[in-house]
């Protein structure tokens, strides 16, 4: 199992990475709630669930934060993951999403297993 440090640090580094670059959207005149929601909410719950592996070892406030991580980012992904390889996309495009797609699964997997282990609770 990753330690808590790691996995906080891969959490924070991958959210940023995958959404640290269209912050720029959040400030675009043709901005919308559905872009605040998957791009802002994505940046928040991921920050989120690494500040919470740091400062809260185990118990109901770290249980919620990585299960709402977990499923936050699979759903998100998997729509993603649909969405572009049923788009006219370049194959570069699909590739790098389903490459992001699948370290976040990875992560999501790792926080919900983290979170619902017997030490957690």
């Amino acid at each position: 199992m990753l330690s808590r440090p790691i996995l906080a640090l891969a959490i924070a580094l991958w959210t940023v990475l995958s959404w640290g670059g269209r912050i720029r959207l959040l400030t675009a005149a043709e901005q919308d709630v559905s872009t605040w929601l998957r791009i802002g909410g994505s940046l928040l719950i991921g920050l989120l669930a690494a500040a919470t592996l740091l400062l809260f070892q185990g118990g109901v406030v770290e249980r919620w934060l990585l299960t709402l991580f977990a499923a936050w980012s699979t759903v998100l992904w998997l729509r993603s993951l649909v969405s572009v390889w049923a788009g006219d996309n370049s194959l570069a495009f699909k590739l790098v999403h389903t490459v992001l797609a699948v370290g976040f699964f990875v992560l999501a997997y790792l926080a919900a297993r983290t979170a619902w282990s017997p030490r957690s609770a």
